[in-house]
C-alpha cells in the first residue's frame, strides 16, 4: 500500500477525558480512541480513505487495511503497524498489544 506521509500529526491529535480524539476536515472530532497510536491510526486510515489510495488496491487488501487494529495485530513484522510507530516513535506497541 502507497504510505502516504501525514502532516500535523500533533496538531490534529486531542487528548480528551483520557482518551483522543483526531481532528478532520470532514469530521471535526473523530473519535474518541483509548490511546494516541489508536488515534493516530484511525488518521491514517480517514486520510487514506479520502484520497482516494485504497481505489487503487485489490478489495482483500483495502478490507484488511480498514480492518486493522494495531492493538490486535498478531503479525511480527506488520507494514502497517511498522508505518504507524514511525509516526508515534514513543509508543509503546508492547504495552498496547499485551
Amino acid at each position: 500500500m502507497d504510505n502516504r506521509p501525514l502532516f500535523e500529526v500533533e496538531k490534529r491529535l486531542l487528548p480528551r477525558e483520557g482518551g483522543w480524539l483526531v481532528k478532520t476536515r470532514e469530521i471535526p472530532e473523530l473519535g474518541p480512541y483509548r490511546s494516541r497510536l489508536e488515534a493516530i491510526e484511525a488518521l491514517y486510515r480517514h486520510v487514506t480513505i479520502c484520497t482516494g489510495v485504497l481505489r487503487k488496491e485489490k478489495p482483500e487488501r483495502a478490507r484488511q487495511f480498514v480492518q486493522h487494529s494495531i492493538t490486535e495485530c498478531k503479525e511480527p513484522d506488520c507494514e502497517l503497524c511498522n508505518a504507524l510507530l514511525a509516526l508515534a516513535p514513543d509508543a509503546n506497541v508492547v504495552q498496547l498489544k499485551a
